[in-house]
């Protein structure tokens, strides 16, 4: 019989807002599932006016996670969603993320992001895909592993700045901190998303054969990397 489809989506700002409603419609009407699939939306934060520019959400001043999942229930009835209106951390990482998932990490810090990649490491099946961008480039990382072996390198493998973070998570910022925010584009956000699904679509189809891809949005230009798992005891490279 085939298996339910867990889908985590962490944060659901300019970047996973779009991943959202993008992962939601093409699994709502995917030909060949058995059964529904479930797309679990986790973000702590609110809504605010100030990003509308480049963030979609129909109502404003509420947490992020169970407005989305209101408006993702009236258009995809074949999806089972559910929200966690949390910020991710170390205390909590293990509930929200079980084997088997495919994680979409939409977050715009490194702490964060360390955090579920060092988790999502230490499961024995997962895939993990992260996005993040600048104001006017990005880049879009795919961890997987399968029966405890690491196919391509975890986020931290190839990026100091996420082995180190020097960053705080949201849930360890204070509310003028979390009001301050870096400029984003939503053209930016929007490419950055769109990997991301695409990364998602060639792995829901078995043929990844990529671990990293850069995108410049002036020059319009792409470039996807490969990259070998770093050496261990337990890890036999598959790139």
């Amino acid at each position: 019989m085939e298996e339910t489809v867990y889908v985590k989506i962490i944060g659901l700002g300019g970047i996973g807002s779009i991943v959202s409603e993008s992962i939601s419609r093409f699994l709502n009407y995917v030909q060949g599932l058995n059964r529904h699939p479930r797309i679990i939306l986790i973000d702590g934060d609110k809504f605010e006016t100030k990003n509308h520019e480049r963030q979609i959400f129909l109502i404003e001043g509420e947490n992020k996670a169970e407005t989305k999942e209101k408006e993702l229930l009236n258009k995809f009835k074949e999806v089972f969603f559910a929200a966690q209106p949390v910020f991710v951390n170390d205390s909590n990482v293990s509930k929200l993320i079980q084997e088997k998932d495919i994680v979409m990490l939409c977050v715009d810090n490194h702490k964060t992001r360390k955090v579920v990649s060092d988790y999502c490491s230490k499961l024995n099946t997962i895939t993990l895909i992260s996005g993040g961008n600048e104001l006017e480039e990005g880049n879009v990382q795919i961890f997987v592993k399968k029966g405890g072996e690491k196919i391509t390198p975890s986020l931290t493998d190839y990026h100091k700045e996420l082995e180190d973070p020097v960053d705080k998570s949201p849930d360890e910022m204070s509310c003028e901190e979390l009001s301050k925010s870096e400029p984003q584009l939503y053209f930016t956000n929007l490419m950055a998303a769109s990997y991301m699904c695409t990364a998602f679509y060639n792995v829901w189809k078995g043929r990844l054969d990529f671990s990293e891809i850069y995108f410049d949005n002036v020059t319009m230009k792409a470039d996807s990397k490969v990259r070998k798992v770093k050496e261990s005891k337990n890890v036999t490279s598959k790139l």
